[in-house]
């Protein structure tokens, strides 16, 4: 019996799961917050050489992407509420480990295994129960949730309290208890599905207990697609289809130009002649700015369509580019709102797009394949840009972005555009 978010809509009753996915979001940035202070801590402490330290996070990063793939085609076989328990144990282990190791190496080992675990947790799982929760309505909703992802540039300050005054070894404990209390929400407040607590999804409205009976959901082992395939026979489909890649990739850039501009925007401003109390101020503005676009730009993907909302982050991102080469002050610091918007938006696209195109019912299958394409492609951007910057200036960097930004939004609009939806192309017949 499909429920259709018809009606007014009842946040409120679904706060567990607000909380729990905000929350989720906020502790993926824990290894990227620890180690913006670990490295001098540690050699401090233990002598340990920071730049290994350092380096290591290119090789957290790659495998974020691996690990990323593997959890996005474990989701098209498991249900992810038992996944999220999966990713949030090996997260809390893990921090504890990196607290204790005796070694370097160790601490590398254990770094890199939270940094997975949190991916995976916050980028991959989450997204499945939101869109379970919220079919219609998943852009607003992801827009206030992944808020979670910017609010999470305060972990090097929880770092470095914990380092003063719990010690080394126990500064890893606060991201710790953070992750049990989100496994706390999950086990009490949160099913796969509203239905199983008695809500009707997207409105949340109490259903009487026929609805809820004919809602029951089967397994995500026993789905099957409206052509008869199951969610494993989708992704592999997906995999092969030109056009579904296509659109992966291309999205991927909005990630290049959020993760290389935030990387660079103190030492452009710098350049630019701000001070460095004013530019970290722009920066956290900047930052702001990007959780009110998250929301914004979520709500305006529910009215208008997910390809409406992917276009205009582009276009966001190119004004930004125009306004900050200029050089006039103020236009600077409109760049700056834009460019957070950008930031604060590029990673809810996959989301609404996944969950336009093909529903709660295949969405873990389609996500688990776009989001490991595009966060491969989004790892380039601090690289892209600094290469540039490095060459010539952050005022050639910068154009650069906008340039990228124009062509992919060119692509997105006459080859990737999710209106000719990927699976029209896709033979199903290959696998009856």
């Amino acid at each position: 019996m499909a429920l259709k978010g018809k009606g007014t809509t009842h946040y409120l009753r679904a706060w567990p799961l607000l909380f729990y996915a905000l929350l989720c979001y906020f502790l993926t940035g824990t290894v990227s917050g620890i180690m913006n202070v670990a490295p001098d801590v540690l050699h401090g402490a233990f002598g340990w050489d920071s730049t290994v330290l350092i380096s290591s996070m290119s090789v957290a990063a790659l495998l974020n992407v691996v690990g990323g793939f593997v959890a996005g085609r474990v989701s098209a076989h498991r249900s992810p509420r038992p996944l999220c328990f999966l990713w949030g144990g090996i997260y809390m282990i893990g921090l504890l480990a990196m607290g204790v190791a005796p070694s370097m190496s160790m601490f590398i080992v254990s770094m890199v295994l939270v940094s997975a675990a949190s991916s995976a947790w916050g980028y991959n799982t989450v997204p499945i129960l939101i869109t379970n929760w919220f079919p219609e309505k998943k852009g607003r909703v992801q827009g206030f949730v992944s808020t979670g992802l910017l609010l999470g540039s305060v972990n090097p300050m929880i770092y470095h309290w914990a380092c003063e005054h719990w010690g080394v070894h126990l500064a890893t404990v606060p991201f710790a208890l953070l992750g049990g209390v989100a496994l706390l929400f999950l086990g009490f407040g949160i099913s796969d599905r509203p239905e199983e607590r008695g809500l009707a999804p997207d409105t949340m409205e109490r259903l009487d207990a026929c609805e809820v009976m004919g809602c029951a959901p089967v397994t995500v082992e026993e789905e099957k697609t409206a052509e008869g395939i199951s969610q494993s026979e989708m992704a592999r489909l997906l995999l092969r289809n030109p056009r579904f890649l296509l659109c992966s990739l291309v999205m991927g850039v909005q990630l290049i130009f959020a993760g290389g501009l935030m990387v660079q925007m103190v030492p452009r401003l710098l350049d630019l002649g701000f001070a460095m109390d004013e530019a970290l101020l722009v920066m956290l503005v900047a930052s702001l700015f990007g959780c009110l676009g998250s929301v914004v730009f979520g709500i305006l993907g529910d009215r208008l369509g997910a390809d409406t909302g992917v276009v205009l982050t582009y276009i966001a991102g190119i004004a930004a580019v125009l306004l900050n080469v200029s050089g006039s002050r103020p236009l600077v610091y409109l760049s700056v709102v834009l460019i957070g918007c950008v930031v604060g938006t590029a990673d809810n696209w996959p989301v609404s797009v996944c969950a336009e195109q093909f529903g709660r019912e295949r969405f873990a299958a389609s996500f688990g394949v776009m989001f490991p394409v595009i966060q491969l492609v989004g790892a380039a951007g601090p690289a892209f840009f600094a290469l540039i910057a490095g060459a010539s200036s952050y005022t050639v960097s910068y154009g650069a972005g906008g340039v990228l930004m124009a062509v992919a939004l060119a692509v997105y609009v006459f080859l990737a555009k999710t209106k000719n939806r990927p699976e029209n192309s896709i033979d199903f017949d290959e696998v009856r």
